[in-house]
This record gives structure tokens, C-alpha cells and sequence, in this order.
């Protein structure tokens, strides 16, 4: 690709022109370097205005004249026509400006920037310049129904198409800077938004020509959001033709002096982009020496601190922050510069928004399989649910209908279990059986304090009162090697429960099958029953009621001697394995036994209620961390604040449409 070298002589845009070159590899579409001087020459009245034009709606006024609506009947078009306000034709230097803007604005061929058609003056001596006429809203007014909360605006303009048209706008200006022209009045109300993507820049009256002689300009009042285009007096100074630009957008070089390059407007684009992202202005425009003093002091332009509920990013911030340096060797050079730290934000953001459309698809692919699995309860379905609903979150955590989705699926247990989920209860139950199998053990281990008090109240049939002890003992060792298994058997743990059980129905023979052995039956049955499956609790009801049934049975059959007696009254017990010739002993056995039993059932219910209340923290521990990725305000979305409106035109996720699509 061929590149003209570039004319040394050309002042500014030749300098802007070189570095053009060497960024991107070619020259500008438009040559000369830099637009022709602009003469103060008179412009020849057009003889056939009338024949040719034909005026119709007032499009709108600036400060040195108005446009309409205007018939083209040569070409069989519209265009806008900007005639000067009448009274100010008058004036030669309104005139001049006036004939500026149209020369100016004709020579910058650029698609931001509206061209001109014509330049002329109407029979009464008017001047006047035709231009494109273009349709949309300005900047200001869209960033007016932003703030306003407009439903139609907060859906139309995103935030990422909003920092796209001020992206267009940062090139054009570069464009015009490249030619050698600054704006000196870039706002939002100079920028023209189209209905189809167009970007335009307008009102180039006020644009600084390098080395062409500016006209002077009479003397004109204005307020905190007028144009300046006359002598302002700031902090004391005033210079003829020295401030002109619109309050709160103007540099502070601007401000005091004629002396001002492209870096003025891109501290303009820089107030552009504060006020694009926040909604509010940079500088106070509460009256205009707040303005004035605020643009010389410095403002506060950290979106944290002026706009903090919205969250902006911090690349923004930095963009804007450096744009709008209170001194100008701290700002970007060029607008090309902080178009492209803009780009590569953009770039950045362009990823996001994929990465939340990808994640938007696999949320309704996860919703429908999630829906499937809930119609045909297979473990197929299921996977292939949670599988999309983790891609939806991994490619965007922020998103809601994964979550949603995903906590419904969880609620609805499969009737088939997985097999994944099947191994980890087994595990689970090997677990349980460990720790119930340590509790058993010193459960079982406690019986054997017992036997001192056996031995001082003396034995009537040593014999059973072994077979007990040694039954007692293949409880406790089956219980203990249990415990150290890693994957334990249930046949050990049906050892232990039927060895203590055998011994707990030898113990009836102390004082009958209705005392003490009910107390001993209840809490070995209740620790069985919680480690055993619903279907098997059934064998420790049958194995613990024939523990009390079986020995009445034989003593009710004449096999066993009966362990009761009644007479006159009275309830007599007739042991068979303790002598009760010491009463003091047997009501001490009988006391430490009870006592004895209620502390091993509590400590062996309480170890194992230990082990299940971990599982269930656990359980619950997850369940709030799943809620977590559905928060209850993502359930039912609420219209954003108006502090945090910037955000919504930010996102199109948050618009009333979108919202009601969640």
C-alpha cells in the first residue's frame, strides 16, 4: 500500500499526519494534509434560490443561525439548510464564523461528519450552506432519557453501543485533527446519533484552523450549558476571543487561552465519556463559576467515588481520568489514542458478551434437559442437565437461569440413583459402621464393671454368668474389629448385635425376662436401628422381643424354673445365676446397672448423632452455597435504581424486555 509523504510545511497536520502513517500504515483519504486557508470573501447570492429551494420545518437553532427543512427541487431531495439568525448577518463577524463553519465542515470528508451540499446566499443577502440531513436523536437527549429511565431508551442504547458511536466520534475527531482543525466544542449536544448505526459530529463553528486568523467576536452572555463563543471572564482574566467552547466540556487551557491543540477536545471526549457512562456531568453545572472554577481546579472524576452503586470498570475510569488531566501534557496526545485504549476495552467486552450469549444458550439447553429429567427420571437426563447448566455458569457466573434451573433439578431426587452417588453412600455407610462399631465397643466393654458387684453378691450358677461374660466379650470383639476395618462387613456388625442380645437373654435369669433386660434390649436395639437400612429393622425388633418372649415362654412352659412368684400380695423375684442373701449389693447392681445403661445408650446414640450431625451441616453447607448461585433477588429482578441506570444502558440483560424474559 502507497503512502505520500507529507509536507513538511504543514504545521500541525503534517505532524498529525506523520504519526498517522506510522500507526496505521497509510495516509488520510483526504489531500491536501491540511484544508485551505478560509477567506473572508463574499459568497455570490444565488439567482434561482427561489426556483431551487423550498423551505419547510424548523429542525433546530444554534447560536449563530437556524436549520430547516429544505426541498432540494434540482437534485429532488432534502437537505438541512443553515440560514445565519436573522439580526446576526449583520455582524461581520458572526457572518465570517457563519461562512467558517460551511468551509470548515465542507472540506472534512469524513462518514461522521455531515457533509455539505452548497454554500451560498439567499436574494435578501443572507448566507446559507445546505448539508445532509440526517435523522436520530443527539447524544444529549438520549443521555437525557437515560437518565430519565425511558423504557424504549434503556433498552435502545446499551451501553456497549454508546461507547461504539462515542468510539466513531474519537476517529473523526482524530480525522479532522489529522487536517489540522480542533472542534473546541465538542458536548453530547454535537453529536447525532442515527436510527441505523450513523455517527455524526456537528456544528463545526467554533473549529480552530491551524494558522488561519480567527475573527473577533462582540460581546454575548451565557450560562453553565451555553455555548461561548465571546470574551468570559475567569478568575479575574478576560481576553477578547479567548473562551469558546461549552462550559464543562472546555479545557482548562481553553478557558484562559487561545493557545489550545487536539488536546482540548480530547479532554472534551473525555467529559463525554464520564457523562456517557454516569449519567451526571463531569463539572457541576450548578451555576456557571462552579463550572469554571471546577474545570481550572480539577474535578473529582472517579466513578467510585461520584457514581458508586454502578460499578463501572476500572478501564473506563482510567480511559476518562487520563482524557481529562488537569494538565495537558498528562492527557492522550491524540483522540487516536483514547480510541484505541477504548478499543481494546471494547474488545474485552465484546468477549464478555459472547461469553454471556454461549452461556444464555446452554441455560435453556440445560432448562430443557432439566425438564426431561424430571418427565423421564433418568440418570442420562440428569447428567446431561447439570452438565450444560455448569457450562452456562462457567462461561458466566452472573447468570440466573442456570441457577434457577440447576436448584430445581437438585430439589427432585432421582428415583435412580447414580452410580457415582451409590458408591459415595456405601462409603458413607462404612463410615457410619466405623463409628458405630467404637461406640458399641466401650458400650459393650461397660458391662464387664459389673462384675464386682456379681462377686460380692455371689453366684448361684457361675455357669451362666460365664456363657454371659463370654458372649459379652464376642459382642465387644466383633464391635472393635469393626471399627478398624476399612470396608467393615455387615456380618460382624449381625455378630455383635445377636452375641449381645444372646447375652442380654441369659441376664433375664437375674431377675426374670420384665426387669432390667427391657432397659438392656431398648438401648442395644436403638443403636442397631440407626446404622441399619429401614428393611432391616424388622430383625432387631423380632431378635429383641424374643430376648424378653423366649425365656417367659420356657418358664411358662415348665422348661426354665419361673423367675416370679405371687402370693398374698406380694411379688417375689427368685433369681437363678446372683444370690439376693445380700440386699444391699443387689440394690446396688440394680441402680449402677440402670444408671449404667442410660449413660452407654446416651453416649452411644450421642457418638453416632455426632457423626450424622457433621453429614447434615455439610448437607446444608452446600445447599446454602447452591442458593448462592440463585440469589433470591436474581428470582425476582427489580427495576434498577435511578444512581444505577448508567448500568442498565450498560447491559441489555438488565432492560424491562430482558427482565421479563428472565
Amino acid at each position: 500500500m502507497s503512502t505520500r509523504a507529507p509536507d513538511s510545511s504543514s504545521g500541525l497536520a503534517t505532524d498529525a499526519t506523520v504519526k498517522m502513517v506510522r500507526r496505521t500504515g497509510y495516509a488520510p483519504t483526504v489531500t491536501p494534509d491540511s484544508i485551505e486557508p478560509i477567506e473572508s470573501e463574499p459568497v455570490p447570492k444565488d439567482a434561482d434560490f427561489k426556483d431551487r429551494y423550498s423551505s419547510r420545518d424548523l429542525l433546530g437553532e444554534g447560536g449563530m443561525g437556524e436549520v430547516r427543512l429544505t426541498r432540494d427541487a434540482r437534485i429532488g431531495r432534502e437537505v438541512a439548510m443553515k440560514v445565519v439568525r436573522p439580526g446576526a448577518g449583520s455582524r461581520s463577524d458572526m457572518r465570517s464564523r457563519f461562512l467558517r463553519e460551511a468551509r470548515v465542515q465542507g472540506q472534512l470528508e469524513h462518514p461522521a461528519i455531515v457533509p455539505v451540499y452548497d454554500l451560498g446566499a439567499r436574494p435578501d443577502g443572507a448566507a446559507y450552506f445546505t448539508m445532509k440531513r440526517v435523522r436520530g436523536k443527539t447524544l444529549e437527549e438520549v443521555i437525557d432519557d437515560l437518565r430519565a429511565r425511558e423504557p424504549a431508551a434503556v433498552l435502545e442504547f446499551s451501553r456497549r453501543k454508546l461507547l461504539s458511536a462515542f468510539n466513531s466520534v474519537c476517529l473523526a475527531i482524530d480525522f479532522a485533527h489529522a487536517r489540522g482543525v480542533v472542534h473546541r466544542d465538542l458536548k453530547p449536544g454535537n453529536v447525532m446519533l442515527g436510527g441505523f448505526g450513523e455517527v455524526y459530529v456537528l456544528d463545526w463553528g467554533l473549529a480552530k484552523i491551524k494558522g488561519d486568523i480567527e475573527p473577533s467576536s462582540g460581546p454575548t452572555r451565557a450560562t453553565a450549558a451555553e455555548t461561548v463563543d465571546a470574551p468570559l471572564s475567569v478568575r479575574g482574566q478576560t481576553e477578547d476571543g479567548a473562551v469558546m467552547g461549552t462550559p464543562g466540556f472546555m479545557a482548562p487551557e481553553q478557558l484562559v487561552s487561545t493557545d489550545v491543540d487536539a488536546r482540548a477536545d480530547v479532554y472534551a471526549l473525555g467529559a463525554m465519556l464520564f457523562e456517557i457512562c454516569t449519567l451526571r456531568p463531569l463539572h457541576d453545572k450548578s451555576k456557571l463559576s462552579a463550572v469554571l472554577d471546577s474545570t481550572l481546579r480539577g474535578p473529582e472524576a472517579r466513578a467510585s467515588v461520584r457514581a458508586p452503586g454502578l460499578d463501572l470498570p476500572p478501564e473506563l475510569e482510567a480511559i476518562w481520568m487520563r482524557a481529562t488531566a488537569l494538565k495537558r501534557e498528562d492527557r492522550y496526545e491524540t483522540a487516536r489514542e483514547l480510541s484505541e485504549d477504548l478499543e481494546r476495552f471494547l474488545d474485552g467486552d465484546r468477549d464478555l458478551e459472547q461469553r454471556k450469549k454461549m452461556a444464555d444458550l446452554h441455560a435453556v439447553r440445560g432448562e430443557e434437559a432439566a425438564l426431561r429429567a424430571r418427565t423421564d427420571k433418568t440418570i442420562e437426563a440428569r447428567r446431561a442437565a447439570m452438565q450444560e447448566l455448569g457450562r452456562a455458569l462457567a462461561l458466566d457466573p452472573s447468570n440466573t437461569r442456570a441457577p434457577r434451573a440447576m436448584m430445581k433439578l437438585l430439589s427432585e431426587p432421582p428415583d435412580e440413583l447414580p452410580q457415582e452417588a451409590q458408591d459415595e453412600l456405601e462409603r458413607a455407610n462404612w463410615r457410619n459402621l466405623r463409628v458405630s462399631g467404637r461406640a458399641a465397643f466401650f458400650a459393650y466393654v461397660a458391662w464387664f464393671l459389673f462384675f464386682p458387684f456379681t462377686l460380692l453378691m455371689g453366684y448361684r450358677d457361675a455357669w451362666l454368668s460365664a456363657v454371659m461374660g463370654v458372649l459379652m466379650l464376642g459382642a465387644a470383639g466383633a464391635s472393635l474389629w469393626m471399627s478398624r476395618q476399612e470396608r467393615p462387613k455387615d456380618s460382624m456388625r449381625l455378630v455383635a448385635v445377636i452375641c449381645s442380645m444372646a447375652a442380654i437373654s441369659v441376664s433375664a435369669r437375674i431377675f426374670g425376662p420384665f426387669m432390667l433386660a427391657p432397659a438392656l434390649v431398648l438401648a442395644n436395639s436403638i443403636g442397631f436401628a440407626m446404622t441399619r437400612k429401614r428393611s432391616e429393622r424388622w430383625f432387631v425388633t423380632v431378635l429383641g422381643s424374643a430376648v424378653i418372649g423366649v425365656p417367659f415362654a420356657l418358664e411358662q412352659l415348665g422348661i426354665l424354673s419361673p423367675s416370679y412368684s405371687f402370693h398374698d400380695g406380694h411379688f417375689e423375684i427368685m433369681p437363678h445365676i446372683l444370690s439376693f442373701d445380700h440386699p444391699t449389693w443387689a440394690l446396688a447392681l440394680l441402680a449402677v446397672t440402670h444408671f449404667g445403661i442410660i449413660f452407654a445408650a446416651v453416649a452411644y446414640v450421642g457418638a453416632v448423632r455426632d457423626h450424622l450431625k457433621r453429614y447434615e451441616r455439610h448437607a446444608l453447607v452446600q445447599a446454602w452455597h447452591f442458593r448462592q448461585l440463585a440469589p433470591e433477588d436474581a428470582v425476582e429482578p427489580i427495576a434498577p435504581p435511578a444512581e444505577e441506570l448508567s448500568h442498565c444502558a450498560a447491559d441489555t440483560h438488565c432492560g424491562p424486555k430482558a427482565l421479563r424474559q428472565q
